[in-house]
């Protein structure tokens, strides 16, 4: 600061130019108006008498100057962002008592406002108003801000993470559950949990490490949750619930579980988006198809694959491995696979178009997974055919089976025998042999979808009666597949997962036997279709014992009521009744007479569900309608067509599963 002194001991000698009067001007104000003390106006006035070397240490208009020039040389390093050598510099100078022990809130209230035009307005408040009168002590408030709003999130995922934690089992029930239900499947087929949230850290116990799991991250607790609830709705109807403690009711626990985790962890996008979050999407949908809520399982289906495309799966499936192999990699394909698999599923029964296309496999891949993905292929053509039914189109339908029929003989001779499966074995060959199982059932379900429409038209036209032959066999495969999953006491999952082919089989061959009845002689029906009829019969007695033991038979019990339905159409005591309307999952309203075919009756605009296409919503719910373009069934013998080519679906809800159309496959 040697030059602001040899600047105010110039100014003591000589005339200051027009800057610095201005800035000398303060004391005249302080004189003519009596801001000025007295000890300043007696320095002032005896300043012409004192020496030349105390003239820097009186002379109060070159110590002023020399404060503003101070404050002004400060205005330029805050510009600059070098406060702090700036305050280390001007420590050793001598500075007003306001600059001195003003703070950040201090200068706010002393500052002037910047309209102010006044001549003896001080560089320094112009410079703190536009500065916003603030000492830069912190970084800006922007990021304090961004800081409290971290820390509101972090204690919100904290309180989500202690309300979940709150909801898993004691380790007691825990591995009762696990040991009482094959859900030991999902650790191997659905997701890979850490090897440190198991029971001892033992990946052969397929139990997970209550407490383990409470101190983990909130996905992973809720994907634990998803994945007792499944667990719990694939408890055998013989399961004693007296041996649990903590669990007072199984159906009010499930529920529970899954109405928390979908309204505080699966609604986030942002915890969604992982390979986790993935892994509990796939869990909810598993969750509600196990629950016969097929329209609920294909949202999360399709949301879990909207979400995967962000992340770019659809181009980590196209990537060849690595060696050594990257889990996270693997991880994302084997998800990618799962969700194309359910979507195809689902898409297929829903008459749904499909939301993704087909993935490739390696070459070493297991047998299981490479006819499942050649079916996947086949399914997209598949569910073309009920579309558009026509003596043009069935030889796509027999293109499709040749298909089927090579890769089928492309598989070892042993791939297509019916396993014997263990009740209580645990080990990934009861796994393979349960996934090979799946498979078949799959296959020979997309068999029937291909020649299911010309079946229904064979009584009409003999060349379809290869589609006839074809689809019954295949619909026969499906039942005693599922009698040897009843068999083993413990397969609930797989057997939810085939009890809707299973239910679309024993349809298509009840409405055969009809079809028979209605067009043949009875004696000779009995001789051709008798083993038919006893398999139906034999499999609702084995449905219904279901039913009866255990409420979470949703399936088993409503297939065997529709079945029983249309085997009552054949009783001569139901004559007098005249035409019986149900409406059957996937086949639509069916009207039944005795001895006659079976047709799908014209739309009528008339009817309750026509009524309801007019309402309005007034205060009660008003359902809502799924317009199906289903050419299943032949036209009318009469030839009439209906204007409306659709056939209609009324439901109340996803989650509804009523027979009566809302269980809507």
């Amino acid at each position: 600061m040697d030059s602001l002194s040899n600047t105010c001991n110039d100014f003591s000698r000589k005339r200051p130019s027009k800057g610095l009067r201005r800035a000398c001007w303060e004391c005249k104000k302080r004189k003519t108006q009596g801001f000025a003390s007295q000890s300043d106006m007696s320095s002032h006035a005896s300043v012409n008498s004192l020496g030349p070397d105390r003239v820097e240490e009186e002379n109060t208009c070159a110590r002023h100057i020399g404060e503003r020039l101070n404050k002004l040389e400060q205005l330029f390093e805050r510009f600059v962002c070098r406060k702090s050598s700036t305050i280390g510099a001007s420590s050793a100078t001598p500075q007003s008592s306001t600059l001195a022990a003003s703070g950040p809130s201090e200068k706010e209230s002393r500052s002037p406002p910047l309209e102010s035009s006044h001549d003896t307005q001080s560089l320094s408040s112009i410079g703190d108003g536009i500065l916003g009168a603030q000492t830069w002590t912190s970084p800006p408030s922007i990021r304090t801000l961004v800081d409290e709003q971290d820390k509101g999130y972090w204690s919100r995922r904290e309180s989500i993470r202690r309300s979940l934690a709150t909801l898993l089992p004691s380790q007691h029930d825990a591995d009762i559950i696990f040991e009482s239900s094959n859900g030991w499947m999902i650790l191997d087929g659905i997701y890979r949990a850490s090897r440190d949230i198991y029971v001892n850290r033992d990946e052969q116990s397929y139990a997970l490490d209550m407490q383990a799991v409470a101190k983990e991250r909130v996905v992973i607790i809720a994907r634990t949750l998803l994945h007792l609830a499944i667990c719990i709705n694939l408890l055998p109807p013989e399961f004693e619930h007296a041996r649990l403690t903590s669990i007072w009711n199984l159906e009010a626990t499930m529920q529970k579980y899954v109405s928390t985790v979908t309204s505080l962890v699966t609604s986030s996008d942002e915890q969604m988006m992982t390979l986790h979050g993935l892994e509990t999407l796939m869990l909810l949908a598993l969750y509600h198809m196990n629950s016969a809520s097929l329209r609920q399982s294909w949202l999360i289906v399709r949301r879990g694959l909207s979400l995967a495309y962000l992340m770019g799966f659809q181009r980590i499936i196209n990537q060849d491995d690595t060696s050594p192999p990257i889990p996270a990699m693997s991880n994302a394909k084997a998800i990618w696979r799962t969700f194309v698999d359910l979507d195809r599923y689902l898409g297929l029964h829903l008459r749904l178009p499909f939301g993704a296309d087909d993935y490739p496999l390696a070459e070493n891949a297991d047998s299981h997974l490479v006819h499942r993905s050649r079916i996947n292929a086949i399914t997209r053509e598949a569910a073309e055919i009920d579309r558009n039914v026509s003596p043009q189109s069935y030889s796509t339908a027999l293109a499709l089976d040749e298909k089927l029929e090579l890769s089928m003989r492309e598989m070892p001779k042993e791939f297509w025998e019916v396993p014997n499966i263990p009740p209580t074995a645990r080990s990934p060959e009861c796994h393979a042999a349960l996934e090979r199982l799946m498979v078949q059932l799959w296959h020979f379900e997309t068999k029937i979808f291909i020649h299911l429409p010309y079946l229904l038209r064979a009584h009409r036209d003999h060349r379809y009666d290869y589609s006839k032959v074809t689809a019954l066999q295949a619909s026969r495969n499906v039942l005693m597949r599922w009698f040897a999953l009843r068999n083993a006491s413990i397969t609930q999952a797989c057997c939810r997962y085939a009890e809707i082919g299973v239910f679309i089989a024993a349809v298509t061959l009840t409405l055969d036997i009809v079809i028979e009845l209605g067009t043949r002689e009875k004696s000779e029906v009995k001789k051709t279709k008798g083993t038919d009829f006893a398999m139906i019969c034999r499999l609702i007695a084995e449905m219904e014992k279901l039913a009866n033991a255990s409420p979470r038979e949703k399936i088993a019990a409503r297939s065997a009521l529709i079945l029983k339905k249309m085997l009552s159409s054949l009783d001569p005591a139901k004559q007098p009744a005249g035409k019986a309307r149900i409406t059957i999952p996937f086949f639509g309203p069916v009207e039944l007479e005795f001895k006659k075919p079976p047709v799908r009756p014209v739309f009528d605009v008339d009817s309750d569900a026509g009524k309801l296409l007019n309402a309005t919503a007034t205060g009660e719910h008003v359902p809502c309608f799924s317009f199906i373009h289903n050419a299943l069934w032949p036209s009318l013998e009469d030839g009439s067509d209906c204007d409306l080519d659709w056939d209609i679906v009324l439901f109340d809800g996803l989650e509804d599963r009523d027979t009566e159309g809302n269980w809507m496959f």
